[in-house]
């Protein structure tokens, strides 16, 4: 089997990858310099598994193994190995109901070592956090932007959770494993058309003029990929769409003092994590209803510029959390999300041309689970292209590390909207 992958990002060289351990024959295509090059090297590479839902808490717990075993996932490769670094994770919600603890239940279900810590066990345990409540979130502009609104009513501790150092380099890391054993990868090479009958086989058109055949295509191109449907004539029930995001980075005002968690600051508006040894902070945005989000029509006409509103917010905010912070130079980065507007999560599955498969959407919060999500894609491939009814008998995955499975049609493209938070993180 001839398989075509579009985009290198950390996402499709996982594919690629499993798609040539089942035996196809693949090749990717990168309109980039190199593997990793577009939304996956501006990733905050963050590894947790407190989500909405147990599919998706199952598969990211599964996925934080890999990562844990890094090196003996990937065998032999030349150079460096990203590195999972674990210094545990709070995540803060906007509101500890009924719903928030069944999240914890379904985690420790889930094999996930997650606790819920009170406000005062999050004063003990985090002292230079500020235990003020903040929700709803405001814009900066707001008189009442530095107010508080009561207590936190407390949060989800996971012990072992963390983030990749680096996601570019971990993207490196898989493209290298999957040339090791026979993927190709075309850089610099842009697809512009899809020529098809109805399905397979596509002919695929390079902005070198070249032509290429495939028996199966695989969507993987971040927040170029509803661009490349488009190109091929595919439509899906839920909309993709790529949005502007912004990450800045803040001295640690208690590097050497405390140690520093990843932190998902839900009723601040911001989540952040440790940088460059624990010296920085990086912070991004956990999508309030009060900011304007960004979409951005054409990802090639970006503005990789930092913006005065966006360093404004995302810092200000994490300083209500963390007193101690001080503003400093504006710092950090401009990329893309690819996001699914009806829940945030990813869509994994066939479409309803045969040989056309997609995962997109995973922009944002599926750094994490790009080495299972290569696993799935593959899998559903090969079920459907081997006759399986994928819409109708959805493929099981074993998740042999935690020892469950998962079904897979969570992540289809006919589901209803999975009840999520409606932001990145899920």
């Amino acid at each position: 089997m001839k398989v075509g992958v579009i985009g290198a990002g950390i996402i499709g060289s996982a594919i690629a990858w499993e798609l040539r351990k089942r035996g196809a024959e693949v090749t990717v295509f990168e309109k980039l310099g190199d593997a990793g090059h577009g939304s996956t090297s501006a990733s905050c590479g963050i590894i947790r598994r407190c989500y909405s839902q147990t599919s998706m808490i199952k598969l990211s717990n599964e996925a934080s193994e890999i990562w844990a075993e890094w090196e003996n996932w990937l065998g032999p490769i030349e150079g460096s190995l990203a590195r999972f670094e674990r210094p545990g994770m709070l995540l803060i919600p906007s509101n500890v109901d009924e719903g928030f603890l069944q999240v914890i239940e379904e985690m420790k279900k889930s094999r996930v070592k997650a606790e819920f810590l009170d406000k005062n066990a999050i004063n003990e345990k985090f002292p230079f956090l500020n235990t003020d409540a903040f929700f709803p979130s405001k814009p900066v502009s707001d008189d009442s932007f530095f107010n508080k609104t009561g207590e936190l009513q407390g949060g989800v501790w996971e012990e072992d959770a963390g983030y990749v150092v680096s996601p570019g380099l971990a993207n490196t890391n898989l493209k290298l494993a999957a040339q090791r054993d026979g993927v190709e990868f075309l850089f610099n090479t842009e697809v512009c058309k899809v020529e098809h009958d109805g399905g397979a086989p596509y002919s695929i058109v390079t902005n070198a003029g070249q032509t290429h055949q495939f028996d199966v295509m695989v969507n993987a191109a971040g927040p170029w990929s509803s661009k490349i449907n488009q190109l091929a004539g595919v439509e899906l029930p839920l909309e993709n769409r790529a949005l502007r995001r912004e990450v800045h980075a803040v001295k640690n005002p208690v590097f050497g003092q405390h140690d520093m968690p990843v932190v998902g600051d839900l009723d601040s508006g911001t989540y952040f994590r440790p940088e460059t040894g624990g010296i920085d902070i990086v912070i991004g945005s956990t999508d309030p209803e009060c900011d304007e989000k960004e979409w951005v029509e054409n990802p090639d006409d970006i503005d990789i510029g930092l913006t005065e509103i966006y360093w404004e917010r995302q810092v200000l905010r994490t300083m209500r959390r963390m007193p101690e912070m001080e503003m400093g130079k504006a710092r950090g980065l401009a990329h893309m999300y690819d996001v699914t507007l009806a829940d945030w999560y990813p869509t994994v599955d066939r479409t309803d041309i045969d040989g056309w498969y997609v995962a997109l959407g995973t922009s944002g919060s599926s750094f994490k689970t790009a080495p299972m999500i290569g696993v799935m894609m593959a899998e559903i491939v090969y079920a459907c292209e081997n006759g399986r009814d994928h819409d109708n008998d959805p493929v099981i995955l074993d998740l042999p590390r935690i020892g469950l499975t998962v079904d897979t049609s969570f992540l289809s493209r006919l589901r209803s909207a999975n009840a999520t938070t409606g932001t990145v993180f899920g």
